[in-house]
């Protein structure tokens, strides 16, 4: 991003997505669905707080997606680059749609991948349709991205590396990580336990 959007390639991403998550879309309740194994859930903020009511709290949301995105990439982040982000608009039919002001305002040059029929009722259709830019995490346009999530100003956003791996949706309240295994994912239910929710959901 940095003030423009940097391109991704489009058949090098849909590759690398059916082969890491195979026969399912990039949506975090199919993820869910599919996937149990590898995913665990944190909260975004101090005894599962939803939403920031401070500056101090919006900077407490940005250092733990960082924390974990940093986890994620390794090496990576040395060099910056690393990431694709991941955004979303809707509707009932398959044609693509504009994204919603706030998103499309932190990710301006997003190029469409794919849409998705998400309906689960035969008969009806709800269309999601997944544009992406690639990043990295010293970019200004990510944490203005992630913000826009906490204040639940967008849905659907998913970050990935370019291999597709692994998967981060961030939400209001919280985020949905999809490691790479089920081995991996329990490092870091260990490394960052104190995020996790009281329940252990997700773990």
């Amino acid at each position: 991003m940095r003030g423009r959007d940097q391109s991704v390639d489009i058949a090098g991403l849909d590759g690398a997505w059916n082969r890491s998550w195979p026969k399912c879309p990039p949506e975090a309740r199919r993820l869910r669905h599919q996937f149990p194994e590898r995913w665990v859930r944190f909260h975004a903020l101090p005894e599962g707080k939803r939403y920031a009511t401070s500056d101090a709290e919006h900077a407490e949301i940005l250092r733990r997606h960082h924390a974990l995105l940093e986890d994620l990439l390794g090496d990576v982040t040395v060099d910056g680059g690393g990431l694709v982000a991941i955004t979303c608009s809707w509707s009932a039919t398959g044609s693509p749609t504009p994204r919603d002001t706030a998103v499309a305002a932190t990710t301006p040059g997003a190029a469409h991948w794919r849409s998705d029929d998400l309906a689960i009722e035969p008969g009806f259709h709800s269309w999601q349709h997944h544009y992406v830019s690639a990043t990295d995490l010293y970019d200004p346009a990510l944490d203005r991205l992630l913000l826009c999530v906490a204040d639940d100003m967008t849905g659907g956003v998913i970050l990935t590396a370019p291999v597709c791996t692994w998967v981060v949706h961030p939400y209001d309240g919280g985020v949905d990580l999809f490691a790479e295994s089920t081995k991996v994912r329990d490092q870091l239910a260990s490394r960052y336990a104190e995020w996790l929710p009281s329940t252990r959901q997700g773990t």
